[in-house]
Parts: structure tokens; C-alpha cells; sequence
């Protein structure tokens, strides 16, 4: 929910205070000691974080995703942003059943909005190993499918990963699934079958579809040859039908090598024209993702992909895209005009990564320079079709006990109707700490 720039905040940042003061009297008790009984497995766990974010953004007052972004709103060259997040994580282990549950709420400021977010279930339910090899589960779950890092063309299921940040915790979808494994000898050590539904109706799971469908969805699991295979499938519902296949193999100690291929059937797509009319058509697309991950003799980390987003925009769409955008958001512009420009972004235009051809390359390094407890990393994205680049330089410290410190600088560019130079911002400075328990 948004609300004017004055809101209450749902979680002050006085309690990261006190979060550091009790984290300083756990950090004294620094003797080593071994207690088998940490190891086993509690009827009860409880676990959380809560964490503080500082952002200071570069504005573009001038860009098409501006008014976009920030509706109303005078250009402004600046905006610092303050987002507090809590998340608490809990398991209950009775045997053959687990019950399990994962809620977050957020609140952020800036000068311009306040947008609160509730504490509410992002991922839970109940699991029951009904014999060795078989599990049956319901509730709300993310099933991450896929070998891809930055993204996954055949997770079929589940939200799309945030390039920006692919690790982030996601929110889940509600759903009942069911998943045999296999050990065996031979070429093929391993097989396992994972089938699921779905559930749509206008309010359940509402983000994936409105219709009224039962979406079942299946998976096949093989470790053939030294190398994990998935076949994936989707039946047409709530979302058109669509299948797939990945795999990942380590060709040695330091390289593995992955890959993604999605085909989605008879799906529909969006573009603009010339004269600022919205055209559907309905095709297959074919999307896929090839990668490599990397440990040099230096304990330097690389991560590089190839992405091909079988839907996406060509360049002269997206251009065709900001010009009609530079029009319809002008000064005089009818609000007729400027809502279209805001059901045209919505249509397809306006989600993160909207263009064919990407490239993704991520070095990162533990302890640099001997540096005890921190990491550093440097990721360039870029969109092969318009040459626009996103390059993100980021340190992160962990030598306080049970806390993450992390500063990141997310800097964009490119020419003139682009996509990264058409962003709100053409950079973002984050600091943010984080206090687990």
C-alpha cells in the first residue's frame, strides 16, 4: 500500500540498535566449543532477520520510466530512500511431518511516496515423507526450477528471479505437490518425479493467473552420465502451455557449465505501433539461457550467461515504445494519453529485462587482499541489442557476529531510448545491514 511520504514506519530503526547492542554481549563469547546436541534436529526452530536500508538515487527527471515511476511528481535530481524489513522464519518437526512457515513485512520512505508492506506468508505449509523417496506437499511454496543463475526461462512456476539481485527471497505460489526419488545403478544414479497443481480462481494465486484452472505442472529429475537433467512441463490454463529442459555438468573441479531451454505455446504478445495503438497477436516463443560458472587458481568466482527472452521487445519496438512515451508524458498531454502510456508499460513494455538478447558477467572474491570477513563483487548486465549497460560494484563484511553489512553501487547507461539510459535513476547507492537470529 502507498501512502504520502509521512506514513508511520512499520519497524523503527531504533531496534536495529538494539539488535547491535545484543549482538556486541554474543560477539564477547568467542571461545570454540563443540555440542553434538547443536546437530540434531529441533522440534522447533526459529529463525529471522531484521534489516535496515539507506539508498541515495541519481534521478533522471527526464526519462520516459520518470513520471512512470514517480507519477505527479516535479523532476528532482536526487532521493534518498529508507526501507526497513523484517522477516521471520519458523519449523515444526514432528517425525514423517514438517510444518513450516516464512513471513515479511517492509516499510519505505522517501521523500516523494511511503509504501507499506504487511507482515504476511511469502513461502509455508505442511510436508509429510509418506516412505523413503516420497513426499507429499500443500501450502504456498517457490519451486525454483531451473540451473540458471541471473535468470531461468523454464521456472514455470514460481515468480521470476530479480536479475538485480537473483539471491533475494521470493514470494511463493499456493500449491499441492507430490515427489517420488530414485537412487540406481548405472549411467543413470538418480530419478525423480515432482508433480504439482497449481490452483487459480480470481483470488487464489491471483498473480499468475485469473482463471479458473487447476494449472498442473510437472517435472522429471535425472543424474545421467554425471550430469543433472530436468524435464519440465506446463498445461495450458491459467498461463499458455509450455515446456522445457535444463542441465548442469562440472567438466572439472573449478568449471561447471549450465543451461536453459523453454518453449511457451500459442502465448500471447503485446506491441505498440507507430500511431500508439496496442496489437495482440498470439505465437510460440522459444526462450533459452547458456552459462558457465568458473573458480580461478585465485579464488576468483566468475559467473557468465547468455540470455535469449524469446518474447521480448526487439530494439526499433522498444524505440517505437519511448518515443510514443516522450509523447503521451509530455507537458499538455491529455490524461486520456498518459493513462494509455501507463497500460502500454503494463502490457508487457514496462517489466524488468523486456528485451531479447542479454548478458550477464559476475566476478566475486572472498577475503581480497587478505580482507578477513569481507567479499567483494563486481556484475555488468548488459542488453546486447541496445548496448546499454548496468554495472554494480558491491563489499560486503560479515565479521560481526550474526551480522551482514553490505554497500553496493548500481550505476546505468547508454544512449538515447534505451533501455538502462530510460530507467528513473542512472544510479543507486545501497548501504544496508543486516542482523540475523
Amino acid at each position: 500500500m502507498k501512502t504520502p511520504a509521512h506514513h508511520t514506519r512499520l519497524i523503527s530503526p531504533v531496534s536495529l540498535a538494539l539488535w547491535a547492542l545484543l549482538s556486541s554481549q554474543l560477539a564477547q563469547a568467542d571461545e570454540y566449543s563443540f555440542d553434538a546436541a547443536e546437530f540434531e534436529k529441533k522440534t522447533l526452530e526459529f529463525s529471522g532477520y531484521l534489516e535496515q536500508k539507506e539508498e541515495l538515487l541519481n534521478l533522471r527527471g527526464n526519462s520516459s520510466a520518470y513520471p512512470l515511476t514517480y507519477p505527479g511528481a516535479a523532476p528532482r535530481a536526487d532521493l534518498l530512500r529508507s526501507t526497513t524489513t523484517l522477516e521471520l522464519a519458523g519449523k515444526l518437526n514432528l517425525g514423517d511431518f514438517v510444518l513450516d512457515a516464512r513471513a515479511q513485512g517492509s516499510q519505505a520512505d522517501d521523500a516523494l511516496v511511503s509504501t507499506t508492506k504487511d507482515l504476511a506468508v511469502m513461502e509455508g505449509g505442511l510436508r509429510w515423507s509418506t516412505s523413503p523417496g516420497l513426499t507429499l506437499d500443500v501450502g504456498k511454496r517457490v519451486q525454483r526450477w531451473g540451473k540458471g543463475y541471473a535468470w531461468s526461462p523454464v521456472a514455470m512456476v514460481e515468480r521470476s528471479k530479480d536479475a538485480n539481485d537473483p539471491t533475494a527471497s521470493r514470494e511463493g505460489f499456493v500449491m499441492a505437490s507430490g515427489e517420488w526419488t530414485q537412487s540406481l545403478t548405472g549411467p543413470i544414479s538418480a530419478v525423480s518425479v515432482t508433480g504439482l497443481l497449481l490452483p487459480t480462481d480470481g483470488d487464489t494465486n491471483a498473480d499468475f493467473g485469473q482463471t479458473h484452472s487447476l494449472n498442473p505442472a510437472a517435472k522429471l529429475y535425472l543424474l545421467a552420465w554425471d550430469t543433472d537433467i530436468d524435464l519440465m512441463w506446463r498445461a495450458k490454463g491459467a498461463r499458455p502451455e509450455s515446456l522445457g529442459v535444463d542441465f548442469s555438468r562440472n567438466l572439472s573441479s573449478a568449471l561447471e557449465v549450465h543451461g536453459e531451454w523453454a518453449r511457451t505455446l500459442d502465448a500471447p504478445r503485446n506491441t505498440l505501433d507507430a500511431s500508439g495503438s496496442i496489437r495482440s497477436n498470439r505465437a510460440d516463443f522459444d526462450s533459452y539461457l547458456l552459462g558457465l560458472r568458473y573458480l580461478t587458481a585465485g579464488e576468483v568466482t566468475w559467473i557468465a550467461e547468455y540470455y535469449r527472452n524469446g518474447a521480448g521487445y526487439t530494439r526499433q519496438e522498444m524505440d517505437t515504445y519511448y518515443q510514443f512515451l516522450n509523447t503521451a508524458l509530455a507537458a499538455g498531454a491529455t490524461p486520456a494519453l498518459t493513462s494509455k502510456a501507463l497500460a502500454v508499460a503494463q502490457s508487457g513494455y514496462g517489466r524488468p529485462n523486456s528485451g531479447r538478447d542479454y548478458l550477464y558477467l559476475k566476478a566475486s572474491v572472498s577475503e581480497p587482499f587478505n580482507w578477513v570477513y569481507g567479499a567483494a563483487s563486481v556484475t555488468a548486465m548488459v542488453n546486447l541489442n541496445d548496448h546499454s549497460v548496468q554495472l554494480t560494484p558491491e563489499l560486503s563484511y560479515t565479521g560481526f557476529a550474526n551480522w551482514e553489512l553490505r554497500t553496493r553501487l548500481i550505476w546505468l547507461t547508454g544512449q538515447t531510448h534505451t533501455e538502462f539510459s530510460e530507467k528513473a535513476s542512472s544510479a543507486r547507492l545501497e548501504i544496508t545491514g543486516r542482523y540475523y537470529f
